[in-house]
């Protein structure tokens, strides 16, 4: 029932077009996210398939993306690395996040040449399930941590107060969910929500400012907050465009009253208010990604409150429009609508910091 075009990409603004480059990127991921991701919507999980799909993600090399160009990589940007995570969430949205997760920090890592503080400096291994980089999300008044992971003691980015000055660190996360006042709030997939009241403590490499002139001034606090916003935002973008897609294919199959029920006015009008309200998230977040979001911090909080948002309207809206049946269990809107709401929050926990960090930096 799904689409195979995406109706959102071909409403972009011509002078918004992308790149050859750009458009091979989003088109290598959005195969493999049809074919291996987007079935995963309908059916249980197949540990054997799934452990096959990391390996074929490994394959798209987003390690090289990542990599800059002088250790033989691609210096991928944040936009054009957006317009890739987008595409992964054709599928589940823990499932594409699980594929993706430690991308912000190492972009962040990336842009002040600390690749060298990973605990192992394959990048390739935080992308074909060998290990990943864990996101530490502060609390507005610095009191504890929310944290997304994978595996049991990884490494994780965050932000603790060193000398009452908020300082970015690469620390490795305790083995055991439960220790050192860590709470797990959430389950999704083989992803785990926790949250600490305490910042974990420990010996870890402090990550100053690099010598080199062109990050004289840039702080790694903001860029790796800027960083993050994006990929949640790129993740809820990304999963936005798949349910209009399904939403617009399945008002056409779906009969109420002898004809399609896109025929009748209302549910046209809402389809339509879906449709700019997923288009728009998309423009915004590329707007965003686009831009030296060191020297203005506003344009990304309030992309982020607007995807947030939006993405939770959408994900609310399309439940409704299939709930007709009287359920929606089995249809893809299912599976979204008890994971946007996490993503979303996380979104909004990076944007409360990002004022209340960037003002103390």
């Amino acid at each position: 029932m799904a689409s195979r075009e995406s109706v959102v990409a071909d409403l972009t603004p011509p002078s918004w077009a992308l790149s050859d480059d750009q458009r091979g990127l989003a088109i290598a991921a959005r195969q493999f996210a049809r074919e291996r991701l987007e079935p995963l919507l309908g059916r249980p999980l197949d540990p054997a398939l799934w452990s096959e799909s990391v390996r074929l993600a490994a394959t798209l090399d987003l390690a090289t993306m990542i990599l800059p160009q002088q250790a033989g990589g691609m210096g991928i940007s944040r936009h054009d690395l957006a317009l890739v995570v987008e595409q992964f969430a054709a599928g589940p949205l823990e499932r594409a996040a699980e594929l993706t997760l430690s991308s912000p920090a190492l972009m962040t890592l990336r842009e002040y040449d600390a690749l060298d503080l990973l605990p192992d400096l394959d990048i390739q291994h935080y992308f074909d399930g060998t290990t990943s980089i864990a996101l530490g999300i502060p609390d507005v008044d610095a009191s504890g941590l929310w944290v997304l992971r994978q595996h049991q003691a990884s490494p994780a980015i965050m932000i603790r107060m060193e000398d009452e000055r908020p300082r970015l660190v690469l620390a490795t996360m305790p083995g055991e969910p439960n220790t050192q006042g860590a709470a797990p709030v959430a389950a999704l997939g083989a992803l785990y929500i926790e949250r600490y009241t305490t910042v974990p403590t420990g010996d870890a490499p402090l990550l100053g400012v690099s010598k080199n002139a062109s990050h004289v001034g840039r702080d790694p606090v903001r860029q790796w907050l800027v960083d993050t916003a994006v990929y949640f935002a790129a993740l809820l973008s990304g999963a936005m465009q798949q349910c209009i897609d399904f939403a617009l294919a399945y008002s056409v199959t779906r009969q109420a009253f002898r004809k399609p029920i896109v025929a009748h006015q209302l549910v046209a009008a809402r389809l339509a208010d879906m449709l700019v309200s997923a288009h728009t998230i998309h423009l915004v977040l590329r707007s965003v990604a686009a831009q030296d979001t060191q020297a203005q911090i506003a344009p990304v909080s309030h992309m982020a409150r607007h995807v947030a948002t939006e993405a939770m309207d959408i994900a609310r809206d399309l439940v409704q429009l299939c709930g007709g049946h009287g359920y929606v269990e089995g249809l893809s809107p299912a599976a979204r609508l008890l994971t946007v709401p996490w993503f979303a929050m996380l979104l909004m926990k990076v944007e409360a910091a990002l004022y209340t960090f960037i003002a103390s930096a």
